[in-house]
C-alpha cells in the first residue's frame, strides 16, 4: 500500500502532439514541471527526448511508470520509437539506483521507465 501512495504522489506524463512535439509534465506532490522536446524535422527529436528523460531519471530515481498520450496522427512506429527512448538508457555507462524489495540494498539498471501507460485510448 505504501508503494502506491508513493506512486501516487510523483507521476510523469508524456504528451506527443501532431506536429512530434514533446511536453512531458512532471508532477511532484502536486507540484508541476514542464519540460518541451521540439520536433526535429517533423519527427520526435530521439536523442533530445533520451536526454530528457535522462536527467528526470537521475533526479526522479524512484519513478518507473510513464503515462503515454500521443495524438492520434502519430504513427504507431512513432510511438514505438517514444517507448523505446524511454525504457532503457542508450549508454551502458548511465545508470540509475533501484532499491532491491527483498533486500533493501540498492541496485544498478539501466531502466529507466520501463511501465508505460497509454492515458488516451478511450478518447475519439
Amino acid at each position: 500500500i505504501q508503494k502506491q501512495t508513493e506512486e501516487k504522489k510523483k507521476n510523469l506524463l508524456l504528451e506527443v502532439d501532431e506536429k512530434r512535439k514533446i511536453t512531458l509534465t512532471l508532477d511532484v506532490l502536486g507540484e508541476k514541471s514542464t519540460f518541451s522536446v521540439e520536433s526535429l524535422n517533423s519527427e520526435v527529436d530521439r536523442v533530445k527526448l533520451h536526454s530528457v528523460l535522462q536527467q528526470i531519471k537521475a533526479k526522479h530515481p524512484d519513478i518507473f511508470k510513464i503515462d503515454l498520450s500521443p495524438d492520434a496522427k502519430v504513427t504507431y512506429k512513432e510511438v514505438v520509437n517514444v517507448m523505446d527512448e524511454a525504457r532503457r538508457s542508450r549508454n551502458q555507462d548511465v545508470r540509475f539506483p533501484v532499491k532491491d524489495e527483498k533486500t533493501g540494498q540498492d541496485l544498478m539498471t539501466d531502466y529507466m521507465f520501463p511501465e508505460i501507460v497509454f492515458v488516451n485510448m478511450m478518447e475519439g
